[in-house]
């Protein structure tokens, strides 16, 4: 006895009519766009992160003369050794405290707000060029105004090292990539979103990066806003903090190689 054409669960292979599907409505999926903190929320977190960078420095310090007082030794002015030692205490806490106000902001999405993001290696060798292009400008200008190549800070705190490596790895590795990563990573993302828009984060970023660096004169404070600018403008048209990571980094090696390497009539 066959089953009845209308049991569910017989089946002759055969259709039992016209199919008329009905169309379903396709699925639309929205990415929320990233949106950083406010522009003085932005300007509060920066200025933590800075305290937080200079706290372990301001207890090396403590430590530093303490110890040099009772070995009756000179103070820590200018001095390469204590300069290395305390880039790389701060430089923990200044990217540790940036990661975490940026994950209490968007969670899931740190690399993005703070511009870690893959860059191709034909791009940064344009870049690198562009970088290269402007160190011997300044170079020449400064010649030209009968200026030292090597700033006087330079000069002393290379003297003062004591370990010659701990000096280049603080001065070529960690200071750019820690600087990069709250510049042009937490405060220019910030300021992006702003009413200010990129070009006031190009500007303010390089002005705040150059003020920080109070330990040159007034032409020195220059020659890195310049060089922030090119930074910034980096930053915009890559997406990449690893750019501008790797161009600091390149433009710190030549100061310090300048130091290392040509004739102190050039560099005093």
């Amino acid at each position: 006895m066959s089953q009845p054409p209308n049991d569910p669960l017989w089946d002759d292979g055969k259709p039992d009519g016209p199919l008329s599907p009905v169309a379903s409505p396709p699925i639309i999926t929205t990415v929320a766009p990233l949106r950083p903190w406010g522009f003085w929320a932005t300007l509060a977190f920066t200025l933590i992160i800075l305290m937080g960078w200079l706290a372990p420095q301001a207890v090396l310090a403590v430590v530093w003369m303490t110890v040099n007082s009772t070995l009756g030794s000179s103070g820590l002015e200018s001095n390469g050794l204590f300069f290395a030692l305390a880039v790389c205490a701060g430089t923990p806490v200044s990217i540790g405290l940036a990661c975490l106000f940026a994950w209490i902001r968007l969670r899931t999405h740190v690399r993005e707000y703070l511009g870690l993001r893959p860059l191709r290696l034909k791009e940064l060798l344009r870049w690198s060029l562009a970088l290269l292009f402007l160190a011997v400008c300044s170079d020449m200008l400064t010649m030209f105004l009968g200026r030292p190549i090597v700033p006087e800070f330079m000069v002393r705190a290379y003297e003062s090292a004591g370990f010659a490596p701990l000096f280049w790895m603080a001065i070529v590795v960690v200071a750019p990539v820690s600087e990069e990563i709250l510049f042009r990573g937490f405060l220019f993302e910030g300021i992006c979103h702003s009413r200010l828009g990129p070009s006031g984060a190009v500007a303010m970023t390089a002005l705040f990066w150059s003020l920080v660096h109070v330990q040159y004169d007034w032409y020195g404070v220059s020659t890195i806003f310049i060089s922030g600018l090119l930074l910034g403008f980096v930053r915009l048209k890559t997406q990449s903090v690893w750019a501008t990571s790797c161009l600091h980094s390149l433009m710190n090696f030549i100061a310090t190689a300048e130091v290392a390497f040509l004739p102190s009539s050039w560099t005093a």
